[in-house]
């Protein structure tokens, strides 16, 4: 132990007020203080003098608020970064912590030496990796525990303590994988090994045939450096094996370490094309794999661990942003959980860019082992919004795949977004017990903290006794009363299994924001009707209704694109019966202008028995189609009809005449064309579903109005019901009256999101709690008045739905998939 002089150290104005926030930037934390010591006297002064909470940030990679926590000082150490000694002889080096693993390549490399473990990319700092006992590709390798002699720790007193297996041992297996709750570690001793040339070697194989291969071929080769398998979403059955094996080729990369000032344009524009096209990643597998992999390539094992995570950044993370997670199973159960990470990720719709497999082997210790036996990992690399639905969205299938994770074992990585319940994260990891002693041991007054231990080192504020008896009540508990608040957003894991099983509970989600080009072509028809019953014809917006609902549909898959797969057969059809709706409203508006208004000239004051038959048919025309497809509706019935109620003869002849002909002409090739789609639409989609199912809390025995074509189809022991709903407008009037009896809904077919539209005045700007605006536009027909499209979360539906008709406005439609 080392007795250093005590020396204040000096925390710029700059640092004061600071925001501290990772790669994501979706975590910014206000501290009161930044320190940026390039001195150990600095850091072990501030430790021993700071009286508040303490957080330490290396490189701010980690992505859920691991390095700060609200008003603490904050020391960055990313000017701590000296070599302090050397030995190419004993291959050895003792660094700094706030070096990164580049510039510690750079000084190694010239003696033809490597660093035995660390990440794929070189820009973390040695002691954040440290701190979170990161992994790489290394073959016979696994936590970088392995790789690390000693450290030297200051502990929360202020003492310097030096660590290794062997010398304050619980120290040592406490402090690597810590994230920094027993110290501030400044200094590390590595082993390093050989720089070699390594040739790539790359196989595609199916997901069935990888175990029995990695265990065949390349963990019993010892010329295998690194290797790991990209499994291709969405289908996650099919894997590229890449491995890096020893060679004495001469390399055909003439650099031994990645420059550093690519501009890395084509990663970046392969990562939209991943994420944000429908044929996105069959294009990756298809196409650009085959590219990228293709010929002869040797390099300097240096080279190969020196990547840069600039190639990642996209150009903007204002809206969306790219996130890593990370899973660890025992590689026994590897057939059993890709599969279930696949259901998890597509039933999600997660926007999955990649999910890497590497090999690590039992950590030899850490009381927070990721590996507590020989494991697989899955890194999961994805692409997620930043709005506040973005983020539950990913908190719920992120707590499924921590269960479906520990369920065989295994566990997930901590330095990402800290979404697990503290039940998920004690299964995985059942040492936390061990190493909260230790921290409360060495850190009585929790001086060092951050976002992850303030989640679950101090015990969580004890649930209320409503919220207890609501998660302990039996089936034989008298009935709870009518609640008034959301519950829970997912549903327990034994209902979840009985709504599995259930056919045709899930539909797509996407289909809520998909059919809303379907119902435009309602509202228009409605509004058409309206219309024409007090303007003539002529004056109607046609072609303005043209470019709504091109705009709808727009919007439509923008809200889509980035989160659901692309549905090639719908999205043909909205186009098929988008342009047929262009064509028609083309014709009229230029008939209309023209011809049409010319015969509107002809007549007097009084509009004729046509145009009375007219607008009737078509507010028919709107009443059908708001509970049957638009195509199921007789054209042939009101074409008879104008023949045989419309007189022959009368005042108005011009008029009269020119509106029974085109009428005639109009109803006659919507019935020939709706008979093709209703038959396209059969072929394409079957007969359409007619009722839907929703999981719901607080159903009381008289919730059932009279007439109704609700059904209970099942009660859960958690005191869930699932209903049966007839579609369309009667899915919006039963949640409307539902929403009345205090029943609250926590899934609609498998889903927890959902699109409403209101009709609010034009000046109305949205203020409610929950839920948020996709978008609106103007109604044409009527100025004073607008649409807005609301995605709303399913289990604050009902709330949604009453303050709307509180404020006496119009909820329009609930798009039911």
């Amino acid at each position: 132990m080392l007795a250093l002089p005590l020396q204040l150290p000096a925390i710029a104005a700059a640092g004061t007020g600071a925001v501290i926030n990772d790669v994501t930037q979706l975590n910014p934390i206000p501290v009161a203080q930044v320190l940026t010591p390039t001195r150990l006297d600095e850091i072990v002064a501030a430790v021993k003098t700071h009286h508040g909470p303490i957080s330490i940030g290396g490189g701010r990679y980690s992505m859920g608020g691991q390095t700060a926590t609200e008003q603490a000082l904050q020391i960055d150490m990313r000017q701590f970064d000296q070599v302090l000694a050397f030995s190419a002889e004993r291959k050895e080096v003792t660094v700094q912590t706030g070096i990164t693993w580049r510039k510690l390549q750079r000084f190694i490399d010239p003696h033809n030496l490597s660093l035995q473990i660390m990440q794929t990319y070189s820009n973390f700092t040695v002691g954040g990796s440290l701190s979170v006992n990161v992994h790489g590709r290394y073959i016979g390798q696994g936590p970088l525990v392995y790789s690390v002699k000693a450290i030297r720790i200051v502990l929360p007193d202020g003492r310097l303590v030096r660590a290794s297996r062997d010398e304050n041992s619980t120290i040592f297996y406490g402090a690597i994988g810590g994230y920094g709750a027993l110290g501030v570690i400044v200094e590390a001793t590595l082993a390093l090994t050989d720089n070699v040339a390594v040739e790539r070697k790359s196989e595609v194989m199916p997901l069935s045939a990888y175990r029995a291969y990695f265990f065949g071929k390349i963990a019993s080769d010892p010329d295998v450096v690194f290797h790991n398998a990209d499994i291709y979403p969405d289908a996650f059955d099919t894997v590229r094996a890449t491995s890096y094996v020893k060679t004495s080729k001469a390399p055909t990369v003439p650099q031994r370490l990645i420059p550093p000032d690519q501009r890395y344009w084509l990663d970046r524009g392969a990562f939209w094309i991943m994420s944000e096209l429908p044929f996105g990643k069959a294009f990756r597998q298809h196409v650009i794999d085959p590219l990228v992999f293709r010929g002869e390539r040797v390099e300097w094992r240096n080279y190969e661990a020196s990547y840069d995570v600039k190639e990642l950044e996209p150009s903007s993370r204002q809206d969306s942003t790219y996130v890593l997670q990370e899973y660890f199973v025992p590689v026994e159960h590897l057939e059993q959980f890709v599969p279930r990470m696949g259901e998890i990720l597509r039933r999600h719709h997660v926007n999955t860019i990649n999910v890497s497999i590497r090999h690590a082997k039992q950590d030899p210790g850490t009381l927070l082992a990721w590996a507590r036996k020989e494991v697989f990992a899955y890194v999961l690399y994805y692409k997620q919004g930043t709005g506040a639905q973005d983020k539950a969205a990913v908190r719920a299938w992120t707590r499924e795949m921590i269960d479906a994770a520990t369920a065989m074992g295994g566990a997930y990585y901590l330095p990402y977004q800290i979404h697990a319940t503290p039940a998920q994260f004690h299964a995985a990891y059942p040492n936390a017990g061990a190493f909260f002693q230790l921290k409360k041991a060495l850190d009585p007054d929790n001086k060092f903290r951050n976002k992850l231990w303030d989640a679950y080192y101090l015990p969580a504020a004890p649930a209320t006794p409503a919220a207890r008896v609501a998660v302990t009540a039996s089936p034989a508990a008298p009935p709870l009363p009518v609640q008034r608040t959301a519950p829970q957003a997912l549903p327990a894991p034994t209902v979840a299994r009985a709504l599995a099983s259930v056919p045709g509970y899930r539909r797509d989600e996407a289909q809520t924001y998909l059919t809303l080009p379907e119902w435009v072509l309602v509202y228009h028809p409605d509004e058409y009707a309206r219309f024409i019953k007090d303007h003539p014809p002529s004056a109607y917006p046609y072609f303005g209704a043209i470019g709504q609902f091109w705009g709808y549909y727009w919007d439509a898959y923008a809200a889509t694109r980035a989160s659901y797969d692309f549905n090639w057969g719908y999205h043909l059809m909205v186009c098929v019966i988008g342009t047929s709706y262009t064509v028609e409203n083309a014709i009229k508006g230029a008939y209309e202008d023209t011809l049409g208004r010319a015969s509107e000239a002809t007549r007097g004051a009084n509009v004729t028995p046509e145009e009375v038959f007219a607008a009737r048919v078509a507010q028919d025309y709107v009443d059908f189609i708001r509970v049957d497809p638009w195509y199921e509706f007789s054209f042939a019935t009101p074409l008879k009809r104008l023949w045989v109620e419309t007189p022959l003869t009368g005042p108005d002849m011009v008029r009269k005449w020119e509106r029974k002909l085109i009428l005639s002409l109009e109803y006659t090739i919507k019935a020939s064309y709706a008979s093709a789609i209703k038959l396209a639409s059969k072929a394409v989609y079957g007969d359409a579903d007619t009722e839907m199912l929703a999981l719901t809390s607080h159903v009381a025995p008289d919730a059932l109005r009279p007439g109704s074509k609700m059904q209970v189809i099942s009660q859960f022991a958690d005191g869930s019901t699932l209903l049966s709903l007839p579609r369309y407008e009667a899915f919006r009037d039963d949640v409307i009256e539902l929403g009345k009896q205090g029943v609250a809904f926590r899934e609609i077919a498998g889903n927890g999101t959902i699109l409403v539209t209101s009709l609010v005045p034009a000046d109305w700007r949205y203020d409610l709690a929950e839920g948020k605006v996709l978008f609106e536009k103007p109604i044409l027909t009527a100025p004073r008045q607008k649409r807005i499209a609301i995605n709303a979360p399913v289990r604050h539906l009902t709330d949604i739905v009453r303050q709307l008709a509180a404020r006496h406005y119009t909820v329009e439609h609930i798009y039911d998939y």
